[in-house]
């Protein structure tokens, strides 16, 4: 079973060089997410970037992640 979701990229601000993904963005698609699952543990499997937007797809089997290393995985 898996989940597809995906998270606008904000415009980057003066001087860097791409949108920051924030932890609230991170936390809401980790609850569609778990919505999706129910009780069953998921993890992320794929993330890909293109055109303003962050494409994921969790999974039974993926990494399990908080909303802070989420955050943090798809910024660098």
């Amino acid at each position: 079973m898996t989940f597809e979701d995906s998270i606008s990229i904000p415009k980057p601000k003066n001087g860097e060089t791409r949108g920051i993904i924030t932890v609230k963005a991170a936390e809401a698609s980790l609850a569609a997410a778990a919505a999706a699952f129910g009780e069953a543990k998921f993890g992320l499997l794929r993330a890909e970037r293109s055109a303003g937007r962050i494409s994921l797809l969790y999974g039974l089997k993926g990494r399990q992640l908080d909303a802070g290393a989420l955050a943090y995985e798809l910024n660098n």
